[in-house]
């Protein structure tokens, strides 16, 4: 079974460089014009099942990429909980937490800052209970998500058993697939953005 993974479209929160987590943050035009760009590399595939992060850029972007295609919404994909940051960028939270905001940044886990943030452990879980749902579907032979890099890393990190952090970029609209054999995923490919080949 082979499960894409698609990130959504630059969002507002991308554009301004503020956090948003679940916050209902729409796309922009450019976040719509990379979905749009996106679609060549799904268009051509049938997807036996279509999962959507429930959080509204997720949506948007699945609007475009999929239209008129059936899906189950999850919260299981959205992205990191840090909505209590919505709308604050780097450097005001910064100037708020110092040193403490900026290694929870590096190691994507806001739940040391004790204002009702999710922890990377919790995150690391979801991502862990979204590939063992994935997993147990075994007539499904290829499946599509809409969600977020921060989902998306973790299940990286899950299947490389590795923390990657902020290593490995994920980009709007990119594209990352992974595999599951024998019920054992591996990572086959990352991050194919719209503007590559």
């Amino acid at each position: 079974m082979d499960l894409y993974m698609i990130r959504h479209g630059e969002s507002l929160a991308n554009f301004t460089g503020t956090h948003a987590g679940w916050a209902p943050v729409p796309l922009t035009e450019k976040g719509e014009a990379q979905a749009e760009a996106a679609r060549r590399h799904v268009r051509n595939l049938t997807f036996d099942r279509l999962y959507v992060s429930d959080v509204r850029r997720a949506q948007q972007t699945a609007d475009i990429l999929f239209p008129g295609v059936p899906r189950t919404f999850s919260t299981i994909i959205r992205e990191i909980n840090n909505t209590s940051m919505r709308g604050k960028t780097c450097d005001d939270m910064t100037a708020l937490y110092g040193e403490r905001y900026l290694a929870c940044r590096k190691n994507f886990d806001y739940a040391p800052l004790g204002i009702d943030c999710e922890s990377g452990a919790h995150m690391l879980a979801r991502a862990q209970e979204f590939l063992d749902l994935v997993a147990a579907e075994e007539t499904l032979t290829r499946v599509a998500a809409v969600a977020h890099a921060g989902l998306i890393t973790a299940m990286a990190e899950v299947v490389l058993g590795a923390r990657v952090g902020r290593q490995m970029s994920c980009g709007n609209a990119s594209v990352s697939i992974f595999r599951c054999e024998n019920n054992r995923w591996r990572l086959r490919l990352w991050n194919l953005t719209p503007d590559m080949d």
